[in-house]
């Protein structure tokens, strides 16, 4: 069973407002049910400054492939020459069956929380 984001609190709410968290429109349902469409999300670019993305992370990252499109997924494996495989939550998805793995550079950060 795929983990829920909570839901932004205040303390999100601050860390947004003095930059520390960045706001995300989710497009598209390839994340449901833990991000429907139209979902609005905090992340943390700083998140992996000085860790490495984890299995089970839900992530912002740059799509390998469409310039200038971040996309919404969940870290599903760390292959031993560093790069990262991302899967959708909804099994329509589109993730790394398509597009393949990404180098670590291509994550943003980390989904922190779920405001609408």
């Amino acid at each position: 069973m795929k983990e829920t984001l909570p839901k932004s609190g205040w303390r999100e709410l601050f860390a947004w407002r003095f930059g520390r968290r960045h706001a995300f429109r989710v497009e598209g349902e390839s994340m449901t049910p833990t991000l429907p469409a139209d979902a609005v999300i905090f992340f943390d670019p700083a998140a992996y400054d000085d860790d490495a993305p984890q299995v089970g992370d839900v992530v912002i990252a740059r799509h390998p492939f469409q310039s200038g499109l971040q996309i919404v997924k969940r870290v599903a494996e760390i292959r031993e020459d560093g790069r990262y495989v991302l899967h959708s939550d909804n099994p329509a998805g589109s993730d790394s069956w398509g597009f393949g793995s990404i180098p670590r550079g291509h994550i943003l950060g980390r989904v922190t929380s779920r405001l609408k």
